[in-house]
């Protein structure tokens, strides 16, 4: 979401401004206070793409931790299947010697 005036983004608006100022070389306040507002603009920009590249990295961190819970969880299965066969045989062998 960006802040639109007259149709146009706000830093499109901003350095057409600036632009202008700039083209007619009348340095003043309003030039000036443009700078700034721009500036505020890309801090605004700088700390929301921190922020989000702390999510993606925190979300990253967490997929991890999962697939390696998964790993654990499927290890784990595989070798309770392990000893499930081999009672089931060890089982079978008892009363087929009992035969």
């Amino acid at each position: 979401m960006s802040l639109r005036i007259d149709g146009k983004d706000i830093f499109e608006v901003l350095v057409e401004n600036l632009a202008d100022t700039i083209e007619n070389g009348n340095r003043d306040q309003h030039s000036d206070a443009l700078v700034t507002e721009l500036k505020n603009q890309f801090e605004k920009c700088q700390q929301l793409l921190t922020s989000i590249s702390g999510s993606i990295s925190s979300r990253s961190m967490t997929v991890e931790g999962q697939k390696r819970k998964k790993a654990e969880c499927e290890q784990m299965l595989n070798q309770r299947r392990d000893l499930i066969s081999r009672y089931k045989s060890s089982v079978e062998e008892l009363i087929n010697s009992e035969l």
